[in-house]
């Protein structure tokens, strides 16, 4: 059997309460909270860290394909990565560690740091003697020519760099022409070209 509380006491338990609560304030301490950014995702795809690593790479000029594997790491400041770097011209492997330094919104900032193993960067230019230049020229314009032609480049050293053009004179037998030598390959110990007409 239930019987029916009278209505009176509801109320002035319900106005003790109120004042009860009323009465209590204080304050929350704050420091070190993160603030969360609900569009941010909760995790990351390892393969777009590898990404986003490969052109910071790459500005500091090296060529370097990364593989940070499928998973996905925690999208949060801190998170770290080890990956596999390699450089497709000389093979040469090592390993990057990838950090998320900071995070604003959906944006954020990696830090890559590489093994010793990461590859040196190519010097951006070298010399040849200009007989040694205008041998490798000869070599290159003999079949086309049908005989070995005596070529003049100069007598200065010449600078090799990706894209110089030389402007040589070759003679055969039959012909004689001015020339224009493309460095179109450089890797900082050998080189090749391209011949043109002038």
């Amino acid at each position: 059997m239930t019987r029916p509380l009278p209505s009176i006491a509801l109320a002035g338990l319900g106005a003790a309460l109120a004042l009860s609560l009323s009465g209590c304030f204080g304050s929350i301490d704050t420091t070190g909270a993160v603030s969360v950014d609900p569009d941010a995702p909760a995790t990351i795809a390892a393969s777009e860290l590898a990404t986003v690593a490969e052109g910071i790479v790459l500005e500091q000029g090296f060529t370097v394909e990364i593989d940070c594997g499928t998973g996905d790491v925690p999208f949060e400041v801190g998170s770290s990565i080890e990956c596999a770097g390699v450089d497709p011209a000389t093979g040469e492997a090592g390993t990057y560690t990838l950090t998320i330094s900071s995070i604003d919104g959906t944006d954020y900032v990696l830090d890559v740091a590489g093994s010793a193993a990461e590859p040196e960067p190519q010097p951006e230019s070298a010399f040849e003697s200009a007989a040694a230049f205008a041998d490798l020229t000869a070599e290159a314009i003999t079949s086309s020519l049908g005989e070995r032609p005596v070529v003049d480049c100069g007598t200065e050293d010449i600078e090799i760099f990706l894209g110089q053009e030389v402007r040589c004179y070759y003679e055969t037998s039959a012909n004689a022409a001015f020339i224009i030598v493309t460095v179109t390959e450089f890797d900082g110990t050998s080189y090749a070209i391209e011949v043109r007409e002038e």
